[in-house]
């Protein structure tokens, strides 16, 4: 259950995320708690509210304290040059913490239905390829290897596996066995 619900609040910060506007004044947490429900995840303005605040420490993120009710709105900073909409994969691929690793990392994997339904809106990379299966889809491409896809591949929780490379699957399966060991003891 604790992965499920891992799961549940990183899904919720993404879908959050991707509702911020890229300029002030903003959007106020009573917005977002009605365009999350549109998106299917039903919350307080509360918990929205402690997911932006957590969320603002580790991503660019601007609340307009100008007028009340508090506008959110990712950071000019976060635009690199003026642009029209902020886009969270381009940022995330970019990130100068994150050292870049030549062309990329192949990488296949196993995911759920429904994963696959969103990564068609959102793709991974340039050149991703979805496979039905029998049971879920068979996911190929070439992406930056980093915090960011680790941190992507651990937030989808049962919905991704990862395949290859041989290298990655061993770390993300060490990683969730030492996660599922805490919660033994």
């Amino acid at each position: 259950m604790p992965f499920a619900t891992t799961r549940a609040t990183l899904s919720r910060q993404w879908a959050l995320l991707r509702q911020l506007p890229s300029r002030s004044p903003g959007v106020t947490s009573a917005e977002l708690v009605w365009r999350l429900r549109d998106v299917g995840f039903n919350v307080s303005k509360r918990t929205v509210e402690r997911d932006l605040n957590e969320l603002s420490l580790i991503f660019p993120l601007e609340r307009n304290d100008k007028s009340i009710p508090f506008g959110w709105h990712w950071s000019a900073s976060a635009m690199g040059e003026p642009r029209g909409n902020f886009d969270l994969l381009d940022y995330l691929r970019g990130d100068p913490q994150q050292p870049r690793q030549g062309t990329g990392l192949e990488l296949q994997a196993w995911v759920s239905d429904q994963l696959a339904r969103q990564l068609r809106e959102v793709p991974l990379s340039a050149n991703m390829q979805l496979t039905a299966l029998h049971h879920g889809h068979r996911l190929r491409a070439t992406v930056e290897d980093g915090w960011t896809l680790r941190w992507w591949v651990l937030g989808q929780g049962e919905a991704v596996v990862v395949e290859q490379p041989e290298a990655l699957r061993d770390e993300i399966h060490k990683t969730l066995s030492n996660a599922a060991a805490r919660y033994l003891t």
